[in-house]
């Protein structure tokens, strides 16, 4: 029974995904630990009946002797279930987390564009959503990023990223529930050592979630308020990029940031700001929120720079621009508004799931159609 009810879950979170995003080969992300194997075995089943394709990637960080191994084991085992595979090497290993983490996604990415596909599957679980919304608690996050993971976001990386998004259908499930899944399938798993090692927070975190269920199911329960909020301030946000956001012939971007609360200017802005410079991720929080103030500050305001982006106030709003020198990553006016609209489009897909839930459908009336060019239908912007 409680296979079948995994397997109908699974199949509804996949299948709550925007179609357009599932054309030509879905990656899987699989290390050949528990949770990417069930991510496996799940995946292929819900893609039979569909005739869906996939692809399964591995990346080999060789970090540790045994990774090739490793690796090698997912390529029989895909080869078995009859599904293409691919070993990714990372030609720079570096023994850091953060560095690993940039390194597997960047090369997810290229392989799954390479391969004509748009859209990556992890096998996330609700244990790591409550490893890390404590990690960020410890760290000093504020509620928005306490509201943790999506089951559906952008690739984390960029330029590598670009077009590719990210779900996780397993986010709902726990750690032991999947390896009780795959024990009663009769189907093994490989354990990483270094989910071991206490060097790493996250798995000093996870062993203090391990000493007691109740802080995960606590610490999970906090997690789903947050979301909820992120929800509504998303549509909020998705809002204000389709009426307030207008992107000139020249790749200029004009914001209205005047009705906005300041923290919501805050979280704006380093959007844009990641945007217009091409960077990866926007400037830190403290920075932005100061920016934020000092914009809303009319008349006072004269001008910053942060970010490699140039800000000046002008009569149709606050004009961004990138700085030549600090240029990272140059862009199209097409592209930047390619980037601004997935934003947007990952704000509208949480927007839209809080309707779904609520069951307020006029809730998305007021949302307007996404810029004054390049224009996307509500219709279609929605899964």
């Amino acid at each position: 029974m409680r296979k079948l009810e995994l397997t109908s879950r699974f199949d509804a979170a996949l299948d709550a995904v925007p179609e357009d995003l599932a054309g030509g080969p879905i990656g899987l992300a699989v290390s050949g630990g528990s949770d990417s194997l069930a991510l496996l075995h799940l995946a292929r089943q819900w893609a039979r009946p569909r005739g869906a394709r996939l692809l399964v990637l591995t990346v080999d960080h060789r970090l540790r002797p045994a990774s090739a191994a490793e690796a090698a084991g997912v390529a029989r085992l895909a080869g078995e279930l009859g599904l293409a595979h691919q070993t990714l090497v990372w030609d720079a290993p570096v023994a850091r987390q953060s560095a690993a983490r940039r390194a597997r996604h960047a090369l997810l990415a290229a392989e799954l564009k390479a391969a004509g596909g748009h859209l990556l599957l992890t096998g996330h679980t609700a244990s790591d959503q409550a490893e890390t919304v404590l990690m960020r608690a410890r760290q000093g996050s504020g509620w928005y990023g306490l509201a943790g993971m999506r089951a559906l976001s952008l690739s984390p990386v960029w330029p590598e990223g670009e077009g590719v998004w990210i779900a996780r259908p397993l986010l709902g499930e726990t750690r032991e529930d999947l390896r009780g899944w795959l024990e009663g399938q009769g189907l093994g798993w490989t354990d990483d050592p270094s989910n071991d090692n206490p060097a790493f927070e996250r798995i000093r975190v996870r062993t203090r979630l391990a000493a007691g269920l109740a802080l995960r199911d606590r610490t999970l329960a906090c997690q789903q308020h947050f979301a909820e909020l992120r929800r509504l301030e998303d549509a909020l946000l998705a809002n204000w990029l389709g009426r307030h956001v207008h992107i000139g012939a020249d790749g200029t971007v004009i914001a209205h940031l005047a009705d906005l609360a300041p923290e919501r200017a805050a979280r704006g802005l380093g959007i844009l700001l990641q945007c217009v410079a091409g960077r990866e991720t926007p400037p830190r929080s403290e920075a932005l929120r100061h920016l934020a103030a000092r914009s809303l500050a009319t008349p006072a305001f004269r001008g910053a720079t942060l970010g490699g982006v140039r800000l000046r106030p002008s009569r149709a709003g606050l004009k961004l621009a990138p700085e030549p020198v600090t240029r990272q990553n140059p862009s199209s006016p097409e592209a930047l508004t390619a980037r601004i609209n997935a934003f947007r489009r990952l704000f509208m897909n949480s927007a839209h799931d809080f309707v779904a839930g609520a069951g307020k459908e006029s809730f998305l009336k007021g949302l307007a159609p996404i810029f004054s060019y390049n224009t996307v239908s509500i219709v279609r912007d929605l899964p």
